[in-house]
């Protein structure tokens, strides 16, 4: 693949080195927070003295990944940071599966709420990864929260149970297992320039990504480390490593949780979406039919509309219908 010539490997220092660069009308400014030996690289837009949101991406994306939210966000008032998780793009990239496991990934996130929250309570919106990191959040930090977005996302243990009982979303997940072995996944990955993660960026959503979308993924992915770091969390996981302070055992969340779900997933079912409600009481599901793993790609304007309902709702109840244009199917669970 020919990167387009305003993206290069040689000023892939844009996305780190920059102080600011614009997306459409909305002007990020790129920085690092410190974590203890950890760096993290973020993103930040929007109104400083707004209520705080974090942007969680998964895999195999990096802040990037919401960059059509920026702007909408941005206008509605709210202080937007995006953060490279720990092992991406230009973040640190720690050694060992270890590094990867709940609580050291946690902490960066509650560094960063605790840096710019001054005291109050933050959204936090997940993607996938970003998704699982944000009801782990929810469980072990429910006081530096106001309410979770999760999208495309299960909770871990909805995840498990789905293994263990589900034979098509087992089949669907084989990659999980795949991510288990020692080098061959990250060969998988990067050979052939990597054609793999080219291939999963062009071909998953249902709307494709600009060629430039695809480079700036090749870019972050190119970091040194960055493929073996970000198939660790994988790794912690099937470890064990994810697993609650309490044990096995969910902790109930009594926070608002959103969940936005792509229907048209191809990697994860639609019967994944909805928590037990012995984990979570206070639940609204919006499903977006024709939209991918990435609804936030395949119809930004959609799902922006969705996300700010959502982040605006404080109580169990419906989301309200935002277009009359979409098929939309609202529910939550029957208290």
């Amino acid at each position: 693949m020919t990167l387009p010539t305003n993206l290069t490997t040689e000023n892939r220092a844009h996305q780190a080195g920059d102080e600011e660069e614009f997306i459409g009308q909305c002007r990020l400014r790129h920085a690092e927070l410190l974590n203890g030996d950890v760096q993290i690289h973020y993103v930040e837009c929007g109104n400083s003295d707004g209520n705080l949101v974090l942007l969680l991406h998964g895999f195999p994306n990096f802040w990037y990944v919401w960059k059509n939210q920026f702007q909408a966000l941005a206008e509605a008032g709210f202080h937007v940071i995006a953060p490279d998780l720990r092992g991406y793009n230009t973040s640190s990239k720690p050694l060992g599966v270890t590094s990867y496991a709940r609580q050291p990934v946690l902490s960066d996130i509650v560094c960063i709420i605790d840096h710019f929250g001054a005291g109050k309570r933050a959204i936090v919106v997940g993607h996938d990864w970003g998704g699982a990191i944000t009801w782990a959040l929810a469980e072990d930090y429910p006081r530096k929260l106001r309410k979770i977005v999760v999208v495309n996302s299960p909770h871990f243990s909805v995840l498990d149970q789905a293994f263990r009982t589900n034979l098509r979303q087992l089949r669907r997940s084989w990659y999980i297992f795949f991510f288990q072995l020692s080098w061959l996944p990250e060969l998988f990955m990067s050979h052939t320039r990597y054609r793999s993660l080219r291939r999963l960026l062009e071909l998953g959503p249902c709307q494709p990504l600009p060629a430039i979308d695809v480079a700036r993924h090749v870019i972050a992915f190119s970091e040194t480390g960055a493929v073996h770091s970000s198939i660790n969390y994988y790794r912690a996981a099937y470890q064990g490593l994810w697993a609650t302070k309490s044990g096995s055992k969910p902790v109930g969340i009594q926070l608002p949780v959103g969940i936005i779900w792509g229907e048209d997933d191809h990697y994860l079912g639609k019967e994944l979406a909805e928590p037990p409600k012995s984990l979570a009481s206070n639940v609204s599901i919006t499903f977006l039919p024709g939209c991918s793993h990435w609804p936030m790609w395949d119809e930004p304007d959609h799902f922006n509309q969705v996300l700010l309902s959502h982040l605006a709702r404080e109580t169990v109840g419906l989301v309200p219908s935002v277009t009359a244009d979409h098929k939309m199917f609202t529910n939550h669970p029957r208290l």
